[in-house]
């Protein structure tokens, strides 16, 4: 049987009898297959020995799978939704040149993405399967998850880590030497900002879970690692697994209402709910994920529509590559920052900072949801004018800015105003 061995040394696992070991040193993972008497000796060792998972993506919540999409036949376009949450014209102006991903890379782990597609425009900087299968997406969720990063983000970089196969299945192994890989590729050029994972499993309420541990580890680096929240809801206690680790970002779904002046964005019903079975509060924030329109793997022009959290989450990844975009231009373009903006700001707090104390600052919820973070919402959902006030103002001065203004967000498309009443530092829709 084939295990992932924490806490051994690769000597270790040759003496308890391993065979086809394979270390993962950036995470500090070995995988080995073991024979009953083999675990037991690492075991009494004190090292961690779980049985890789198999799995298939039929399952609703099966480890290792995309959350099940649920397509339909019309949908709303990525760029209409962040601009309706303020990620407009107005917020990629902050910057010149504007702000569309130049300069990023975000590692999309997945089933792979059909490169040549014409909403992938090229933007594949690096590829590599870790299935036994051909490098393509077969299985169609990969592709659509890129070109939504890529139609709020056009110039990042994709980093395509395939660990799906045509029918979705994949190992937490795969999964496991993918964002090995993204970490090695974090001391290059190529250096990813974000790392996409639309997939996940049932949360067992192990933190030595072996994905949970390296995405601990791509965390320990400074990489944000955006994760579905899954399509399980509205049960309490519905988050997959690794959006239950502490420091990835839990994303959860939202479903547009464009009938609806006051209330335009709502939790999905499906979006998968806290707490974790450790009892932390997820997701951490909200964005649109019903009805999204995406490139297609089956032909280079197909498109689909579909919902789940899997494509909320590339929204919020693209979103953290505009970010960091904006503070490498206040770095790189001095001259060139419109005034209002700070050049001594520079925004690069780490993923636990962000969870931590900023994100519920940068987000505004329903008037009907809790403040502060819940189980559903999270801290809100992520909106432009709140994270362009903090780069107008700088780290140091956005507290006092919030708790002195009631923003106002114009919603794009619908022309609709949105009033914030800050309490608590969060802003109320």
């Amino acid at each position: 049987m084939r295990y992932s061995i924490q806490g051994a040394t690769e000597v270790q696992v040759k003496n308890a009898g391993g065979a086809d070991i394979k270390e993962l040193k950036r995470v500090n993972i070995i995988y080995a297959t073991l024979d009953d008497k083999g675990v037991a000796v690492l075991k009494s060792q004190g090292c961690s020995v779980v049985q890789v998972k198999d799995v298939k993506a039929a399952d609703y919540m099966a480890p290792i799978a995309p959350p099940v999409p649920m397509p339909y036949e019309t949908g709303f376009s990525p760029v209409e939704l962040i601009s309706i949450i303020g990620f407009d014209e107005s917020w990629r102006n902050l910057t010149s040149p504007p702000l569309y991903g130049e300069g990023i890379s975000v590692a999309v782990i997945d089933s792979g993405v059909r490169k040549t597609h014409e909403k992938i425009g090229g933007q594949v900087a690096y590829s590599e399967n870790f299935t036994s299968e051909a490098h393509a997406d077969d299985y169609n969720h990969g592709t659509g998850v890129a070109s939504i990063i890529l139609a709020l983000a056009p110039k990042c970089k994709i980093l395509d880590l395939k660990v799906l196969d045509k029918k979705g299945m994949g190992t937490d192994e795969e999964v496991v030497a993918a964002i090995d890989k993204a970490i090695e590729l974090n001391s290059t050029d190529l250096s990813p900002i974000v790392i996409n994972l639309s997939i996940g499993e049932d949360d067992n309420g192990n933190p030595y879970d072996p994905v949970r541990t390296a995405c601990r580890a791509a965390v320990a680096l400074g990489m944000y690692v955006a994760v579905a929240a899954g399509n399980a809801g509205p049960a309490p206690g519905s988050i997959m697994s690794p959006a239950c680790e502490r420091y990835v970002i839990a994303i959860g779904s939202l479903a547009y209402y464009p009938e609806d002046p006051r209330y335009p964005f709502l939790v999905s019903s499906f979006s998968g709910r806290g707490p974790t079975k450790e009892g932390l509060v997820k997701p951490d924030a909200v964005l649109p994920g019903e009805r999204i329109e995406m490139a297609s793997s089956s032909s280079d022009t197909a498109t689909a529509v579909k919902s789940g959290t899997s494509f909320a989450t590339p929204m919020g990844s693209a979103m953290i590559a505009m970010h960091r975009e904006a503070i490498i231009k206040l770095v790189t373009y001095p001259g060139t920052v419109p005034p209002g903006l700070d050049p001594a700001y520079r925004g690069t707090c780490p993923p636990q900072e962000l969870l931590d104390y900023w994100l519920v600052r940068l987000c505004a919820k329903p008037d009907t949801a809790p403040l502060g973070k819940d189980n559903e919402y999270g801290c809100g959902i992520p909106f432009g004018g709140l994270v362009a006030n903090a780069l107008k103002v700088g780290g140091a001065q956005v507290v006092d800015i919030f708790s002195s203004i009631a923003p106002i967000f114009a919603v794009g498309l619908m022309g609709v105003m949105i009033s914030g009443i800050v309490k608590g530092g969060q802003s109320r829709v």
